[in-house]
């Protein structure tokens, strides 16, 4: 223990390591019941609706045309 943690920082700081390995180990959410996953599922395919499909989790790629611009006639 670093000598500047109290005991409630070494306390918090296991229970948020706990947390994590039991969401690796569960690979997800650790306390998603069926209800939520279910749920969860709709909420993505409605998202996935909306925006056209694809990965959510990626920046979307823009790409933006070069402009066409008129050549004003010198006077």
């Amino acid at each position: 223990m670093p000598l500047g943690m109290d005991p409630i920082q070494k306390l918090f700081l296991d229970s948020i390591r706990q947390y994590s390995s039991q969401n690796q180990a569960a690979g997800g959410l650790v306390e998603a019941g069926p209800e939520y996953q279910k749920a969860l599922a709709e909420e993505v395919a409605k998202l996935q609706r909306l925006y056209g499909g694809g990965d959510l989790e990626a920046f979307p790629q823009f790409t933006f045309p070069e402009p066409k611009l008129d050549e004003v006639a010198a006077k």
